[in-house]
């Protein structure tokens, strides 16, 4: 009987915590984002690093159509520039600048004068997305000059530039927003080593400096977002499907996720999804999925060189 009873408890104990699994899933996923509390004081602004085209373009046109004026980062000022004027034609109500910086090779001199750049503007709102992915390859292939520029735009540029301005950002008279756009590939994906380590680092700043300006008393919400594959990027333009969203839809969710009061949250629901089956599989089940695939493209590229 007491056995009985024992099972029972257990049983519904664990019905209940997979429902409010499922239920805090859910609400995730469907909350109303809270980025327009960044949204006060005389013109807004937020800067989007890497935001010529891809994922930083769709996010500085999400966050122009909630208001937001944008400053837009890139490395190739003619490229930026005609983004500058695209998103001008967009969105005729919001104000754009552009911030030139190479974020593979910017000294952390450059980096403060573009910051130094800014004075006077009332930024709300940095995202960190600006990424460099290596070749398709086994690590002992890539050459010192390609490890060390994914690195730096990875991880080394988006440290120094959240540094730079955390001053600006830590402010009394309102909340700011630090969002820092990961990847899962630093769940273990294969030929993308020092991709997903660099990414892994972004994630793992994230985690750390949230915990560490609340406990400095700053009102500063940071938040990492862990991306998959997206489509409508430089490097990918296959069809989208629920699995494989365009950045536009990437964005979007990105942006939704703000408020979710994580540190670290996987950014869309189909992506979501997919983690959590990886999750519960064996780490086995996940080499057979991911190793074909990324042997493909590593293929792929080889006869690209040829």
């Amino acid at each position: 009987m007491n056995a009985s009873l024992l099972f029972s408890g257990l049983g519904v104990a664990t019905a209940s915590y997979i429902t409010l699994r499922f239920l805090r899933f859910i609400r995730l996923y469907t909350r109303p984002s809270s980025v327009k509390r960044y949204i006060y004081g005389e013109n807004p602004w937020a800067l989007v690093t890497g935001a010529s085209d891809g994922i930083g373009l769709a996010i500085a046109q999400e966050l122009a159509t909630n208001g937001f004026n944008v400053i837009l980062h890139g490395r190739n000022p003619e490229k930026l520039e005609t983004t500058k004027t695209r998103l001008e034609g967009e969105h005729k109500n919001v104000q754009f600048k552009s911030v030139v910086l190479n974020a593979s090779s910017a000294t952390s001199q450059q980096i403060e004068q573009a910051v130094a750049s800014l004075d006077g503007l009332n930024l709300t709102v940095l995202v960190n997305n600006v990424g460099g992915a290596a070749k398709v390859q086994p690590l002992e292939k890539n050459t010192a000059d390609e490890l060390d520029s994914v690195m730096n735009v990875n991880a080394r540029f988006p440290a120094q530039l959240t540094k730079a301005l955390l001053p600006k950002l830590a402010r009394p008279q309102g909340p700011t927003l630090i969002m820092n756009i990961g990847s899962m590939a630093d769940l273990g994906v294969p030929y993308a080593t020092v991709y997903g380590a660099s990414k892994a680092f972004n994630m793992s700043m994230s985690s750390c400096l949230a915990v560490e300006v609340k406990a400095e008393g700053r009102n500063i919400e940071v938040v990492g977002i862990s991306v998959g594959r997206v489509t409508d990027v430089g490097h990918n333009k296959e069809d989208s499907s629920f699995f494989t969203p365009t950045a536009r839809t990437m964005a979007r969710a990105c942006v939704d996720r703000v408020g979710c009061g994580r540190y670290i949250v996987v950014g869309y629901i189909g992506h979501a999804i997919q983690k959590f089956v990886v999750d519960l599989s064996p780490w086995i089940v996940f080499e057979m999925l991911v190793v074909p695939t990324m042997k493909d493209r590593k293929e792929n590229e080889e006869r690209k060189q040829v």
